[in-house]
């Protein structure tokens, strides 16, 4: 028996070598896990002998397990070689997809399908993500890395363009041709794509069309827009203010964002204005009525006078001879004047200004409004007017009436009669101002109440004066004493000194007496009478308030008083004439155009004639900076009407922001380009986090998370079957695999671009060699002292 436990023991001793040479050969394996040889005793006894006397029978191998303790981490320049510290397993599936497989050794490279394989092509697992990269655990796949993006490329819509554009660049006025340098100023370009992903060249062209002037005081620049040989117009731009509500314009020119409540934006077809073209600046005037060319029977045209005889009847020019008409003002009563002729007045011009006189102090008294009557804003008055003129031009040899207000809402009516019942001082007026009776027997010269187009403009302003706060008590009566009554003043042109009864008057009682004496001045010379002057008392900002009758530049007015009314240093303050623009509809070739939901047309098909408000737009594809080199236009991006590719590649719609562009004297420079375009792209980089997470990024500069990396792991890991390639199967010792995300809790972390080494001490597996090959030894001796002692044994009986 003994030979037959040392047998077994020679056996075990091989086994041993055996595991222990594997370990050493494995030793450069990545992710390689060293073997151990378990043994166990042979011990087997009958019940009836007694065990305590019994003799093992030698030794046997149970089991070869693996040792799951970590190994070194040795990095490496591919990323996808994967390392795991701590516990769980890369899972794998086999390349006919049947079998799972499970691995430490994170050796993995791309196949020709973009697999993530293994040296045998077993196919690495990976959970699908989603967009806050948290895994689908339940949804296990081999892990594709692709090498080029899908369903990617964006087509061009926005592009942006920050320039700073030379100020000190000249003007070009000569037409633009891009083959010729000289036609423009600078140039940008940049690639544009298609929806394919393809990309095209886009050229911008940049032509300096005014420099700022005193009347204009912005820069302009002219842009050309190009993709490939193809021109890309500009589309129809809105023009917008500040904050980027869009712009409309009246009849007058008076542009007012669509934010202000007195815009209505019209529909249908409507004219088109551009901004640019807004700069026929005018100036308001009254409504005329203008009189015939005067008879020859009355007026010598070679002389400039009128006729005079002594056999003169009592409607030809007379001195004494009295004249009268019908006046009326911006639609006040029908007024009679009336005027005797003097021997200044045979000079038609000296008989204007004698009757303008005349006109003025009758129209201006009439019955003024009641208090609290509703009037207009600078009319105080329904009946009353003032300012109201009259010319005489004598290379035409004619009269012109003028209303004292500007504006389109003035008008002004002259009638006389004649015929049957006339007086003969209305028949004067007929020969005397050219106004020529018609069939009835009537004359008649007017300007219509009401204009539909801009002709005249707009009300002009009055004077007004305001002094000083004042700062006597005014809560109560305040007292006017001789040091303080007396008041100097002149308006339009008539200044004289006034004088307030000494008394006890309220600030109310006291302007209105101040209103009372100022409307009876007279000015000595001409006779011209104040009138319409209004005097108004602000309690809460304790001031005087002097306002003129007549409106426009050639309104003045000027109160001088004592220190107590804060009237000691004022100034002469003056009226306004108002300006208004003389809207110009945009022309092609002659053809006036129109917009139609926002597109250019001359087709007036639904043409919108009862809006008050048009939209103004933009020059297109122009840009705009003032004074400081800061862009006034566009401030929404540019538009362009769809780009058609050649070879029939299809077509780009797509707008330029200009808006971050400057003007200043340095050197034309690029500031900013981007374009929301991109084609596929190609791999550029793969980042593999410690929780697996794979992330892959492409030339187009997109970043796709492909999935992340998990583990698996066992409760018994050494029950796991190996298969080879430091790979295992699971097995009924191991357990089922459990999947987790690398870094959660029982699951190491994942290290890109680094392998785990094999976990073998070479040291150790040496002295184990030792070990195994002593017991072999012994083992031997042991059958060779059996072998002579059974040698010894059959010597015996020979």
């Amino acid at each position: 028996m003994s030979f037959y436990t040392s047998l077994t023991g020679l056996n075990s001793a091989t086994a041993q070598l055996a595991v222990t040479s594997n370990n050493i050969a494995n030793v450069g394996t990545s992710g390689f896990k060293r073997s151990r040889a378990d043994f166990g005793d042979i011990f087997s006894t009958s019940p009836l002998q007694k065990s305590s006397s019994n003799i093992g029978q030698g030794v046997s191998l149970k089991q070869v397990s693996q040792e799951f303790s970590q190994g070194n981490i040795s990095t490496s320049g591919n990323s996808l070689d994967l390392a795991i510290t701590g516990d769980g397993f890369f899972p794998l599936k086999t390349p006919d997809g049947l079998q799972d497989i499970y691995t430490r050794n994170g050796s993995f490279t791309l196949n020709d399908q973009n697999n993530v394989v293994n040296s045998t092509g077993q196919r690495l697992l990976a959970a699908s993500v989603d967009s806050s990269g948290k895994a689908d655990l339940q949804r296990l796949s081999p892990l594709v890395i692709p090498p080029k993006t899908s369903g990617e490329a964006r087509e061009t819509t926005k592009i942006q363009l920050g320039l700073n554009l030379p100020a000190d660049s000249p003007v070009i006025l000569a037409d633009f041709d891009r083959s010729n340098p000289a036609t423009y100023n600078k140039s940008t370009a940049l690639t544009v794509y298609d929806s394919g992903g393809n990309g095209y060249l886009a050229t911008v062209y940049y032509t300096k069309t005014q420099n700022a002037s005193p009347g204009s005081p912005f820069s302009k620049w002219q842009s050309q827009f190009f993709v490939g040989d193809t021109q890309v117009k500009p589309g129809l731009q809105q023009a917008s203010n500040s904050t980027g509500s869009e712009l409309f314009v009246n009849k007058y020119g008076d542009i007012r964002p669509k934010s202000d409540p007195s815009v209505t934006p019209p529909s249908g077809t409507v004219a088109m204005y551009t901004l640019d073209q807004l700069t026929d600046v005018r100036n308001s005037t009254p409504a005329p009525a203008v009189g015939g060319t005067l008879n020859s029977s009355f007026f010598d045209a070679n002389s400039g006078f009128y006729t005079t005889s002594p056999t003169a009847t009592a409607t030809d020019f007379k001195v004494g001879n009295t004249m009268s008409f019908k006046l009326s003002v911006d639609d006040s009563p029908l007024t009679n004047i009336s005027y005797e002729l003097t021997s200044a007045d045979q000079d038609p011009s000296t008989l204007a200004r004698n009757l303008q006189v005349q006109i003025n102090n009758v129209m201006g008294k009439l019955p003024d409004t009641p208090d609290d009557a509703l009037t207009d804003e600078f009319d105080p008055k329904v009946n009353a007017r003032y300012g109201i003129s009259l010319g005489f031009n004598p290379d035409s040899g004619r009269f012109t009436f003028n209303s004292g207000s500007t504006g389109d809402s003035s008008n002004i009516r002259v009638e006389t009669t004649s015929g049957t019942g006339d007086t003969d001082a209305q028949k004067l007026s007929n020969n005397l101002l050219g106004i020529t009776a018609d069939a009835a027997g009537a004359g008649l010269l007017q300007t219509p109440s009401s204009l539909d187009s801009a002709q005249r403009g707009k009300p002009s302003y009055p004077a007004t004066m305001t002094s000083e706060t004042m700062t006597i008590n005014t809560s109560g009566n305040v007292a006017v004493v001789e040091a303080n009554n007396d008041f100097t003043v002149s308006v339009d042109g008539i200044t004289t000194k006034i004088t307030v009864d000494t008394g006890s008057y309220s600030m109310d009682t006291l302007a209105a007496k101040l209103k009372e004496k100022i409307n009876k001045i007279v000015d000595p010379i001409s006779k011209r009478e104040v009138a319409g002057v209004d005097v108004k008392w602000d309690a809460k900002a304790k001031q005087m308030v002097f306002t003129t009758g007549t409106t426009g530049d050639a309104a003045s007015i000027q109160v001088t008083g004592h220190p107590d009314w804060g009237l000691a240093n004022t100034e002469m303050r003056f009226g306004q004439t108002t300006q208004w623009i003389k809207l110009a509809q945009n022309t092609d070739n002659g053809a006036l155009q129109y917009v139609r939901n926002g597109k250019q047309t001359e087709d007036i098909t639904d043409l919108n004639t009862k809006n008050d408000w048009w939209p103004v737009f933009l020059d297109r594809g122009e840009l705009t900076f003032d004074l400081t080199g800061k862009p006034i236009s566009p401030i929404k991006p540019m538009g362009f009407e769809t780009a058609f590719l050649q070879g029939g590649k299809g077509a780009l719609t797509m707008s330029i922001d200009f808006t971050q562009s400057t003007q200043y004297s340095s050197s034309f420079a690029v500031l900013s380009q981007s374009q929301d375009g991109a084609p596929e792209g190609d791999l550029m980089g793969l980042d593999i986090g410690v929780d697996g997470l794979v992330n892959a990024t492409y030339s187009n500069g997109s970043q796709n998370s492909l999935g992340k990396i998990v583990l698996a792991n066992f409760s018994s890991p050494t029950g796991l079957r190996q298969v080879g390639d430091a790979s295992y199967l699971a097995s009924a010792s191991s357990g089922q695999a459990k999947v987790g995300e690398a870094g959660s809790a029982g699951f190491g972390t994942i290290r890109a671009g680094a392998t785990e080494r094999a976990n073998v001490d070479l040291t150790q597996e040496l002295v184990d060699l030792i070990t195994a090959q002593r017991n072999f030894q012994a083992n031997a001796k042991a059958i060779e002292t059996s072998s002579t002692m059974t040698s010894a044994i059959i010597n015996i009986r020979s």
